[in-house]
């Protein structure tokens, strides 16, 4: 999602200012940062004793030429398996405000320094001697338009102090930050207003309630009924469980959580055992299909040892979604982290892309993200970023089209540092078009994908769009597998203002676009 852009005058006079300020960038370096006694980076790097310096650093945006919040993954030079401790997370640094000066052990270091997948990735090598001053100045150029949609991720924990969740969450390059701890409510809006991160970040309050039959997201919440596990689990049914929720003022998104595990648990994984992997055959009321969404992907329960992508259990849960689809049970399909520490769980890898009035965070409403949810106006992203159309209408949307087919839009953008191999094309269920996407001609450039095609719809039918790799990253994200997928377009053909589903069931109505 683009940060606001100054005009070329503006853009000098802040360039003036800032060489007034920092000069040669030297000894009034300490003087124009903001202050923060003490810092708990330097407590941890000073409990370790030996020798060390300082790092002056600043991260940037290209363009603009603004600080922004970024984090900073520190290896040695040496290429020693080892990593180095440079601050209270471990061998990462985050910066909030873009600029700091940081204490840490001498030696020699390889920086990768980021923020999400939206930008570019850079690498450099800083030297830090005893009792002296390194510099590093990073430039970050944003290679994905997002314009449209706003970034977030609907499941986080961060179990750690709440300021530091804030930081990292704006590091990270999500817009919305969804507090969803386990059946507490936290707000994290006074830390990203002291912080000043008002123009990178917002958040929402929510939680994650477990039950007897399950694990699931609401946001935004108002009341705090959920801390006495006696309630919680005294709730019979997942109708009756909904039916609570719904009680809260306004409306709210109640999402299923990593919905099948590898080892089957029907108390933390609501699909196990109650709906057919192989059939989609479900009992009611035990399983109820009047939730917002559910967790296509979750990063943290459907990696595969070290490998966070599209692996076996999600290429179930997609199996799932489309007998669900099929059926005319239309919820959402999303994608999140389930984030619980820092920097073990990365927050935001994936996340989710949802239609927005509005591309500036501090002007994100809540209650807009939860329609466009509600609509399934969303796609799920590990990397690479989708936008697809059907007849011009954005996902989510119910197209009434007589001639009984529909002209599909795919264009895809991911930073050079996110390959992408296959883009893939679902209808009611089937693969009807696989793409080889084709890799940037210059290795600094994003790749990107645009194509139109025009799809037969013999009856009502729904279209989505999946785009993946088996690729490792680049370093020091080799772990990651590219997969984003968009939630459906819904093709009505027979002209009844409907979408009726293939299989039969549910009907829904045409909305507006």
């Amino acid at each position: 999602m683009p940060t606001t852009r100054l005009s070329r005058s503006s853009m000098v006079r802040v360039g003036l200012l800032l060489a007034l300020l920092i000069g040669t960038l030297g000894s009034h370096w300490k003087d124009i940062l903001p202050a923060s006694e003490p810092d708990p980076d330097e407590i941890h790097v000073l409990q370790q004793g030996g020798k060390v310096g300082k790092l002056a650093l600043e991260v940037k945006e290209a363009g603009s030429n603004l600080h922004m919040p970024a984090r900073l993954y520190f290896t040695y030079d040496d290429g020693r398996e080892e990593l180095p401790t440079v601050g209270r997370f471990q061998h990462f640094l985050v910066t909030a405000s873009g600029r700091d000066l940081k204490t840490l052990p001498v030696g020699e270091y390889q920086v990768y320094v980021s923020r999400g997948t939206e930008y570019s990735l850079d690498r450099q090598k800083v030297k830090i001697e005893e009792g002296k001053t390194a510099y590093l100045n990073s430039t970050l150029e944003r290679v994905v338009d997002t314009t449209g949609f706003i970034s977030a991720d609907f499941h986080l924990h961060l179990q750690y102090a709440m300021r530091d969740g804030a930081m990292t969450s704006a590091a990270e390059g999500i817009d919305l930050l969804t507090a969803t701890d386990h059946n507490i409510l936290k707000d994290y809006s006074p830390h990203i207003r002291a912080l000043k991160l008002e123009r990178f970040i917002t958040s929402t309050v929510g939680s994650e309630i477990d039950t007897a039959f399950g694990h699931f997201n609401s946001f935004p919440l108002e009341i705090d009924r959920w801390g006495r596990r006696e309630f919680r689990h005294g709730i019979r049914t997942p109708g009756e469980f909904l039916r609570i929720v719904r009680q809260e003022p306004g409306e709210q998104i109640v999402q299923v959580n990593h919905p099948r595990r590898w080892t089957s648990s029907p108390i933390s994984g609501y699909f196990d055992e109650r709906l057919n992997a192989e059939t989609g055959a479900f009992d009611y009321p035990y399983f109820e299909t009047g939730f917002d969404s559910f967790e296509i992907f979750n990063a943290i329960t459907d990696q595969s040892e070290t490998i966070i992508g599209r692996t076996k259990l999600v290429d179930q849960k997609l199996q799932d979604w489309y007998r669900l689809l099929n059926r005319g049970a239309l919820m959402a399909g999303v994608a999140n982290t389930d984030a619980h520490r820092y920097p073990e769980d990365s927050l935001g890898y994936p996340r989710n892309y949802v239609a927005s009035e509005t591309d500036n965070p501090w002007e994100i409403d809540p209650r807009k993200v939860v329609q466009a949810v509600k609509r399934r106006a969303v796609t799920g992203s590990l990397g690479p970023f989708l936008h697809f159309t059907g007849n011009g209408s954005p996902v989510g949307s119910v197209i009434t089209d007589p001639d009984r087919s529909v002209s599909l839009r795919i264009q895809l953008q991911s930073a050079p540092w996110v390959p992408v191999e296959t883009l893939e094309v679902i209808r009611n269920g089937e693969v009807i078009k696989t793409y080889s996407v084709p890799p940037p001609e210059e290795k600094e450039k994003p790749w990107k994908f645009d194509t139109e095609l025009v799809v037969e719809c013999r009856q009502d039918s729904w279209v989505l769009v999946i785009a993946s790799s088996q690729t490792p990253w680049e370093k020091p994200f080799e772990n990651y597998r590219s997969f984003s997928f968009t939630n459906p377009v819904f093709v009505d053909v027979d002209g009844n203002g409907y979408f009726d589903p293939p299989n039969g069931g549910y009907s829904l109505q045409e909305t507006e676009n």
